[in-house]
């Protein structure tokens, strides 16, 4: 367990993710000073022992890591690369950690940004919404050297049980970008499965039952599924913040040339439902367009 003689770090975003977070690492023990554009999201922090941040650059320039966690890759490049942003305090020898969900170009941007000062760069998305947050149990996904990633890896230990090393820069945001495909793909599936049943004129549990005593068995059927099939929408990983990532897979496809016809197809279905109203509601919430829809 990290004392208040261990690394100082610097925590900017404390949005639904990285509140919670960034309170694993306070809890810690770490000296912790974070900053957020709203600032009465930093009171919280204040009652677990952070300090609060004047701009992104103050907080770099008080902290050996720097971690990052907003919700859009203009964002991220607000805060990092805009005036009195992180590149503008960040120490020679400190280490930027993005955990937002970006692009590999975007990453690697960052990197390149933080060259110039002498500091280190590490993209580390997570795997996991608002519960394994708020529980510390978060997958944490690395691109960048090793030698950063051990540098980093008390404080990362803080919010996540699992810390993959998918490879160089750019290689932490192009995983969680296939695992998030993967997440689409299952509410999508999910949701047309459960309007077929449903119309059908079958108990919807029926349906649940026979993915749980199948191959297909998963927690999340028990869980959002399960809330699916409720109605319940409450926000933890809203759909504006999937359809983003959504459009970010079809970029990465385009640079790399991988067809992603099936999830072109989704990126519609959710791009129908930001528009309806539904962006601030859960992911799971494209059940309610395909039953406008149909």
């Amino acid at each position: 367990m990290a004392s208040s003689n261990g690394p100082r770090i610097g925590f900017l975003g404390l949005g639904t993710m990285g509140a919670p977070m960034a309170a694993h690492i306070a809890r810690a023990g770490f000296p912790l000073t974070v900053w957020n554009r709203t600032a009465a999201k930093v009171e919280p922090l204040l009652r677990v022992g952070a300090k609060s941040g004047k701009s992104p650059a103050h907080v770099a320039a008080e902290a050996d890591v720097v971690i990052t966690m907003v919700s859009q890759p203009t964002d991220v490049e607000a805060v990092v690369l805009g005036p009195d942003g992180v590149l503008d305090g960040i120490k020679s020898g400190a280490v930027l950690v993005d955990m937002s969900t970006v692009s590999p170009a975007t990453s690697r941007k960052l990197a390149g940004a933080m060259t110039t000062k002498q500091a280190e760069f590490l993209d580390a998305p997570v795997v996991g919404s608002k519960g394994p947050a708020t529980e510390g149990t978060l997958v944490i996904l690395a691109g960048g050297l090793p030698s950063t990633l051990e540098r980093c890896r008390p404080v990362l230990s803080t919010m996540g049980k699992t810390i993959i090393l998918a490879g160089g820069v750019g290689m932490g945001s192009a995983l969680k970008l296939a695992t998030n495909l993967m997440l689409a793909h299952l509410a999508a599936g999910f949701a047309e499965g459960l309007l077929l049943v449903q119309r059908a004129g079958l108990d919807p549990k029926r349906y649940l039952e026979v993915l749980e005593a199948s191959t297909f068995r998963s927690p999340w059927y028990q869980t959002k599924g399960a809330g699916m099939i409720k109605r319940e929408f409450a926000t933890h990983f809203a759909l504006k913040h999937m359809h983003k990532d959504l459009r970010l897979m079809g970029e990465l496809a385009g640079e790399v040339n991988a067809a992603l016809p099936v999830t072109q197809a989704i990126e519609a279905l959710f791009a129908q439902s930001e528009a309806a109203g539904r962006a601030d509601l859960d992911y799971s919430a494209i059940l309610a367009q395909l039953e406008q829809g149909t």
